[in-house]
């Protein structure tokens, strides 16, 4: 009994420890967030909501409105009912998010 306790306490603090990871990255994204030119703002909240105003830079796609929003793997996936964009995202500097797609089309926003 007590080999068990033991194995099931280190698997609940290996998951926990799992899920701080992703805690901590999503923290980073929490607050109001603008490209240089100011004609994209994205505000994230902790509900996995985001706020986008103006449109995307990217060529391909416009976004504008609410969408959910989820991170997986240094993606970032917005999603609107039933369809969803995927980009990839890092954070050069503290206060600096670049948003990238697959075809290497890219843009930096800063943090408010």
């Amino acid at each position: 009994m007590k080999k068990i306790l033991g194995v099931v306490g280190i698997v609940l603090v290996l998951c926990l420890c799992s899920l701080s990871g992703c805690l901590d990255e999503k923290s980073k994204f929490i607050g109001t967030w603008k490209t240089q030119d100011e004609s994209v703002t994205m505000t994230f909240d902790s509900k996995n909501k985001v706020t986008i105003t103006g449109s995307g830079p990217l060529g391909f796609f416009s976004l504008s409105g609410v969408y959910d929003y989820s991170l997986a793997d240094q993606k970032i996936t917005f999603l609107s009912g039933g369809s969803g964009i995927t980009l990839n995202y890092s954070f050069p500097e503290s206060n600096q998010l670049l948003l990238s797609n697959d075809q290497g089309a890219s843009f930096v926003l800063t943090k408010q």
